[in-house]
């Protein structure tokens, strides 16, 4: 049995997973993931419009002892039943990072289980996982990772091999659709809100510009978002009528969801996968996942994207990333249990100083 902590941002996760189910491909995420709790910060954040870091690191310590009783309690668990613990270490803000690896760290000695560190962005990824057996991704597999903090694509030949294929020179999509919700005077969080103004908007009405369109390995939205304000100061007052509201939203939305799907197609047929996996927080977009089932549909390429519960952070997928990891090397973490903890160790090539990472690329990740 395993426990997966995730404070990368604002989000406190806490789940506990069934190591051994998880290894049964054949399992239904029910079977797998026993509790899984996820505690938003939102209204804490909402009058500073965007997270502030500080506040979330605090909140993070206040959340987690009292959602890691409240997730053993629903999975019948104690401590003394746990064989593994695991832990985002990165990328993310490191205040709030830190917090969840110092906690992870503390639980991992005093119960003397092994520690397992995740990247993040590679949570993402696994999240694909996390639906019915049938539905889930097929190697090889191309995955668009898209969220406040990242825009992404990932070409993966096999388990844990990754080679980046095209990233954001700039604003991460998620940031630009912050950026441009507050542009038009709409309320945090703004990626939600536009998208719900978009809804009954004519996205044809303004011409907003697709950066970078000739460079398949790049996204852009700085220039967008540029493009969106000249158009906000030209119309002045008008900008905050509803209806124009709703038309600007619409556009700058398609503008984004374009980006992201004609550098996906180019993506697809340069790598020739078979399946597409969109992740992140900004994979909940209605109009992004509509758009990219219709593209892979043509091609014939299985399209896989998590549940919205799972697109924004979890502790779910960052524990089955771990169980996977366990997976592909059973026996050293077999050993670790049964031997007892080792000096200097806190699991199987984890040091007992190991750090955060604000930073931390996918292809800088060892199998």
């Amino acid at each position: 049995m395993l426990l997966a902590i995730e404070t990368s941002c604002d989000e406190t996760a806490v789940a506990v997973l069934d190591d051994a189910k998880a290894a049964c491909r054949a399992s239904t995420i029910a079977d797998v993931v026993i509790a899984d709790l996820v505690s938003s910060q939102t209204k804490l954040h909402e009058p500073y419009g965007g997270v502030v870091p500080e506040l979330a690191a605090r909140e993070h310590i206040v959340n987690l002892p009292l959602m890691i009783g409240e997730a053993l309690e629903q999975s019948a668990m104690t401590f003394c039943r746990l064989d593994a613990v695991c832990v985002t270490r990165g990328p993310g803000l490191k205040g709030c990072l830190l917090v969840g690896l110092c906690f992870a760290k503390s639980l991992a000695l005093g119960l003397g289980v092994p520690l397992v560190t995740v990247n993040h962005l590679e949570g993402h990824l696994y999240a694909g996982e996390l639906a019915a057996p049938g539905e889930r991704p097929e190697y090889p597999l191309l995955a668009l990772i898209v969220s406040g903090g990242h825009t992404l694509l990932v070409f993966a030949k096999e388990e844990r091999s990754y080679e980046v294929v095209a990233k954001t020179r700039d604003d991460a999509a998620g940031e630009a659709f912050d950026k441009g919700a507050m542009l038009l005077g709409l309320p945090y969080p703004g990626g939600p809100s536009l998208s719900r103004a978009a809804i009954d908007g004519d996205f044809a009405r303004y011409k907003l510009p697709v950066g970078v369109s000739g460079d398949p390995a790049s996204f852009s939205f700085s220039g967008l978002k540029t493009a969106l304000q000249r158009v906000v100061t030209q119309l002045g007052e008008k900008a905050r009528e509803k209806e124009v509201v709703q038309d600007l939203a619409a556009s700058y939305q398609a503008a984004i969801v374009r980006a992201l799907t004609e550098k996906s197609v180019i993506a697809c047929e340069a790598q020739r996968p078979r399946s597409f996996v969109l992740s992140g927080g900004v994979a909940a977009n209605e109009s992004l996942r509509v758009c990219l089932a219709e593209e892979m549909g043509k091609r014939g390429i299985k399209y896989c994207v998590p549940a919205r519960r799972y697109c924004t952070d979890n502790a779910a997928m960052i524990g089955l990333l771990a169980c996977r990891i366990i997976q592909r090397n059973p026996q050293s973490y077999r050993q670790w249990r049964s031997a007892g903890p080792q000096p200097g160790y806190l699991g199987p090539g984890v040091p007992d100083d190991i750090g955060a990472l604000a930073k931390w690329p996918l292809g800088a990740i060892c199998p």
